[in-house]
């Protein structure tokens, strides 16, 4: 199978399957198809990461593959897998308990099958035109999955998701077409001034004030996508009110999605002013998402938007590692997005456990964990001490790279602040965590023995975790390192 064909299929597969769902009724049919399309969809990464290791980048149309999207778009397959697996108990009980009802269950399905295309097309496009109408696809069909169970405060935050992403979405419009009046003038008008590879080779080139003001766009609309300070209001709405395989989707993934968007629109404004004034912004965005969501994680009562305020956090991670740049923060801001990516899912999956077994999102409410669903609540702790940055996990590995690409270059004020919120962060959720998963249990839980599905996608999960912790395997390693070259051009 050629590498273009691989890049047609890649968004074919699950718009097709999320089309198959349409035609199905039976809750383990639809489990069948949704896993199975998953795996084809791994299965078809895995190929093209192969080919683009081989030969270089592909390109085909309005899409491409290289290093940089390889990074987004096998973190995209393996959780997406993780999700059907994990699917397939939640939504046994998510049945049983009424919290999903059966006659809607192929829409649910068709809808997030329909999400995952748009987020690869997202990753694949190499038009920005294309880039931003893959992301505003991803706000309609994802809108739709936080508001799926109906009720006032999942509609109330689909609704403020809608609203907060598109006008933010519509600066980076503004950027866009800012870009490609800059290119133009020495491309041509035309789908090649829209080209990310055709305007990186004429960046230098460029006026380079037309492409600040761009650039500054730019970050402001996927920023607001990516959930950045202060325009992150959406973000801890929409990750607690949606299905819980949902939320480790947006957090996971989309927000990872709307990260590659800054650093295509990154590469060019370095490439055509300088690094100086992306690093600058990166930076500042970086430091005000940590230091916002910092109090917000400390006060925090509800599991999910606990977890929501977290990736807010991690987001301020990556920026400050690009903003502080050079080949040690590039590559620690990539590896970052794996790792956060990998351990939010996780986290997400064990707190869906934790809430079906006490029926509210309240910690306070979650006690005991341990002693009615001792390897979920395992993974939870896992999960969380990972997520704290605690070694030997794979978080610490990429936070301390981040820090060391940090001191390297002297940014001594930004590494303080960066230091001081992660230890505050760090106390606070083991506080929290220590809380749900130790003592004595609430009468209100259920000891209903724990499903199969859900305790192996977390075990994958864990596992990727711990593995990258430990070591950074060498073909990954190389296409970091090959990412990390896109990135810095």
């Amino acid at each position: 199978m050629t590498p273009e064909t691989l890049l047609w299929l890649l968004p074919v597969v699950p718009a097709v399957t999320a089309l198959a769902m349409l035609a199905v009724r039976d809750r383990r049919i639809l489990s069948a198809i949704d896993v199975t399309g998953s795996a084809t969809l791994a299965t078809l990464a895995l190929l093209l990461a192969r080919a683009v290791a081989t030969t270089g980048p592909h390109a085909l149309g309005v899409f491409r593959a290289d290093d940089l999207g390889l990074v987004f778009l096998l973190l995209l397959a393996t959780l997406t897998l993780a999700v059907s697996i994990y699917t397939v108990g939640w939504l046994r009980e998510a049945v049983a308990s009424g919290e999903m009802q059966a006659d809607s269950l192929r829409y649910y399905f068709a809808l997030v099958h329909g999400f995952v295309a748009t987020m690869v097309v997202t990753i694949l496009a190499d038009n920005l035109g294309v880039l931003w109408i893959a992301m505003e696809g991803t706000t309609i069909t994802s809108a739709v999955l936080v508001g799926f169970h109906g009720h006032r405060y999942g509609l109330e935050a689909a609704w403020k998701y809608i609203i907060v992403t598109t006008i933010g979405i519509s600066f980076g419009l503004f950027g866009t077409v800012l870009i490609y009046a800059a290119a133009s003038t020495h491309v041509g008008a035309g789908a090649s001034a829209m080209s990310w590879a055709a305007v990186m080779a004429v960046a230098p080139q460029l006026d380079p004030g037309i492409v600040q003001i761009g650039f500054v766009f730019a970050m402001v609309g996927y920023g607001t996508k990516a959930g950045l300070a202060p325009m992150h209001l959406w973000l801890p709405d929409a990750h607690s009110q949606a299905p819980t395989p949902v939320s480790a989707l947006l957090s996971g993934v989309l927000i990872k999605c709307a990260l590659l968007g800054i650093i295509r629109f990154q590469t060019i404004a370095a490439a055509a002013c300088g690094v100086g004034l992306p690093a600058q912004v990166l930076m500042v965005f970086g430091l005000i998402s940590i230091v916002v969501a910092t109090p917000f994680i400390l006060a925090q009562h509800d599991l999910k938007r606990l977890l929501g305020y977290h990736s807010v956090e991690h987001i301020g991670i990556v920026a400050l590692a690009l903003g502080f740049g050079g080949p040690i923060g590039t590559y620690g801001a990539l590896l970052h997005v794996i790792n956060h990516g990998i351990t939010k899912a996780l986290v997400f999956f064990a707190a869906g456990t934790a809430i079906a077994r006490y029926g509210t999102r309240d910690m306070r409410v979650i006690r005991g964990m341990f002693a009615v669903a001792p390897i979920g609540a395992t993974l939870l702790m896992l999960a969380a001490l990972s997520l704290a940055g605690t070694p030997p996990f794979s978080i610490f590995i990429s936070e301390l790279t981040v820090l060391r690409a940090g001191i390297g270059p002297g940014h001594w004020l930004a590494v303080a602040i960066f230091l001081t919120m992660v230890v505050v962060i760090f106390a606070g959720i083991l506080h929290h965590v220590g809380a749900m998963t130790f003592g004595r249990p609430s009468t209100v839980a259920s000891r209903a023995p724990e499903a199969w599905s859900p305790l192996l996608a977390m075990a994958l999960l864990a596992a990727i975790m711990i593995l990258l912790g430990l070591t950074i395997p060498p073909t990954f390693d190389t296409l970091l390192r090959r990412a990390t070259e896109v990135v810095l051009g």
